[in-house]
């Protein structure tokens, strides 16, 4: 069986320079009919002893190592390390993967082992990382984001990079709130310094997501599949320049789209503003029809309590849901910044997107100064695009004849 096994390399291409930076190696086999398969197979049949899976994990990292090691300019290999493999080890003073590094004479800045999120003693992983890191072999977190289920992982220790699993958004439904936690990840990786690698990139909006989630490297079959010669460093510049013109051509177009649609909901909240000053009863709504998007708005006092009910517009009326009065909302950065910014009577405070919990859109919140004493929050639906783009931000409302 072992003798069959080779490895392969899939390129992982740094985004900003568009080259590849690295590989990760991954174990295949010949066909009945003599094509290039995965043997990831092997590796998960239990009907095979651990020591023969054991046996055949190893001689593909050493063909992959010896192989890499042939090449003096390739970056980085990547290698997985299974935590069924750690947790068999009998001492963590003998680490099989370094003396393989070391027999072939490699530098150990070059390995990246790659530990897979589910099962393993978290313990014992954070102590073998230590080893391999003490030696020089950084260390990745791979399919982060098929489970989620391993935090506990990033507390015990920082990985040096954190692998996203893409391939996740291709299967089953609920895509928003699948690139939603994806971003938030990606987020966090990077306020943990670790760096993003994004990989099952099949499609150019895999890749744009990517970019979305603070992602320094992508992999994946819309650059190569995994091939059984290490790729040129600037095989994938083209492709590179090609996805990131594109994106930038995109986002400025959504910018500006986004900016016409904001003109006209500012036109909307200015004159829903100037009724409400002018006349604060519910029958002042009667006639009121809010731009396209505005799902409800409520007021607050300063202090943040709300002192309306939500009113929200539907089939062509008004309707108030006073079961909210009272609530606090103060500490919402949308409406402490507000309060505390400088131009407060001009000031439009957006939130971060989220998806809104009555009716399950995609939604932004808005918080504008209603007079001196009070505060209009307004809920507005957005495009499903803006949960992965979306960001906190302000801007200035009109400048108006008169001040508040």
């Amino acid at each position: 069986m072992t003798a069959k096994l080779f490895p392969c390399f899939q390129p992982i291409i740094e985004i900003a320079s568009g080259r590849v930076i690295g590989h990760e190696a991954l174990a295949r086999r010949r066909s009945v009919g003599g094509a290039i398969e995965s043997a990831a197979d092997i590796f998960s049949d239990m009907s095979r002893s651990p020591g023969e899976r054991l046996e055949a994990d190893r001689r593909v990292r050493y063909q992959a190592l010896e192989r890499f090691a042939a090449d003096a300019d390739n970056g980085f290999l990547c290698l997985n390390l299974s935590p069924e493999w750690i947790d068999q080890l009998e001492s963590l003073d003998r680490l099989p993967s370094l003396e393989m590094i070391r027999e072939i004479g490699l530098d150990p800045h070059r390995v990246v082992l790659e530990i897979t999120e589910h099962a393993g003693c978290v313990e014992r992983i954070r102590d073998l990382a230590e080893q391999y890191r003490d030696a020089g072999v950084r260390i990745a977190y791979d399919d982060f984001g098929s489970g989620f289920q391993q935090l506990d992982r990033l507390q015990a220790f920082t990985p040096d990079l954190i692998k996203l699993d893409l391939g996740m958004l291709h299967k089953g439904a609920g895509n928003a709130q699948k690139r939603i936690i994806l971003q938030q990840i990606g987020q966090m990786g990077a306020q943990l310094g670790s760096r993003i690698v994004c990989e099952g990139v099949e499609t150019a909006e895999d890749f744009f997501l990517a970019l979305h989630c603070n992602a320094s490297y992508v992999q994946g079959y819309l650059f190569e599949p995994a091939l059984p010669e290490l790729a040129a460093a600037d095989a994938t510049c083209p492709r590179v320049r090609e996805l990131l013109a594109r994106h930038l051509d995109m986002t400025v177009e959504q910018t500006a789209r986004r900016q016409w649609q904001s003109e006209g909901l500012h036109s909307s909240l200015q004159a829903l503003r100037d009724l409400l000053l002018a006349d604060a009863s519910p029958r002042a709504l009667e006639h009121f029809h809010p731009a396209r998007g505005i799902l409800r708005f409520y007021i607050c006092n300063r202090h943040g309590e709300q002192i309306s009910p939500n009113y929200h517009f539907t089939e062509g009326h008004w309707h108030a849901d006073r079961s909210v009065i009272g609530n606090n909302w103060s500490w919402r950065p949308y409406f402490y910044q507000l309060i505390g910014s400088p131009d407060y009577a001009r000031r439009v405070l957006h939130s971060s997107p989220y998806l809104d919990l009555g009716t399950g859109q995609p939604c932004i919140t808005l918080s504008l100064a209603l007079d001196a004493d009070r505060v209009m929050l307004v809920d507005v639906q957005t495009p499903e695009a803006t949960l992965v783009s979306g960001t906190f931000h302000s801007e200035l409302m009109p400048v108006q004849t008169s001040e508040i």
